[in-house]
């Protein structure tokens, strides 16, 4: 539904419903027109995620060092939530790749059915290497804040719940 967005967002009539939008972009391009750029965020998200978890497991393993069984302090724990978060961003390229993919920008020399690797190229003849890294300090900002979130977050609420007394299914009162 991106493309339903962008779309709109060119449009100079905003009471155009969004199912319009959708259809009148379905009739001119097909499925493939409302999926644009599809390939870079199913990669990007599948390889997001992992990372942020993976990242943050590894994190926290090097700050028990030799003692596995150590439990370790919110601190640590919010540090290896944070750490993960930041390195999660390796992906940036594909998510510059997504942009891309899905701008409905005319640029004279920009192909015009991009896909992952005719994007990637173009982006690479027009900003070099350093044109995959566009946006990536705000997007490691949001990735750290998620991650915290999702991460110590989830683990400090887990850790609640396994904490609080059992209930034994007999009433006190009974």
């Amino acid at each position: 539904m991106k493309t339903v967005e962008v779309t709109r967002h060119k449009s100079a009539d905003a009471s155009v419903s969004t199912w319009r939008i959708a259809y009148d972009v379905f009739q001119r391009e097909g499925i493939r027109g409302l999926n644009r750029g599809v390939s870079a965020v199913a990669l990007r998200q599948m390889t997001n995620w992992g990372s942020r978890f993976g990242i943050s497991r590894v994190t926290e393993s090097v700050f028990r060092g030799k003692d596995t069984n150590r439990k370790l302090t919110n601190m640590e724990r919010l540090a290896s939530s944070a750490i993960g978060g930041a390195l999660a961003c390796w992906n940036q390229p594909l998510e510059v790749i997504r942009v891309e993919m899905q701008s409905q920008t005319k640029v004279a020399d920009r192909p015009e059915n991009l896909n992952l690797f005719s994007t990637a190229r173009y982006i690479y003849q027009k900003n070099g290497l350093m044109g995959f890294y566009r946006g990536v300090t705000p997007r490691i900002g949001l990735s750290v804040y998620l991650t915290v979130c999702m991460v110590f977050g989830g683990d400090s609420v887990k850790a609640y719940f396994n904490e609080k007394p059992k209930q034994s299914g007999v009433s006190a009162h009974a």
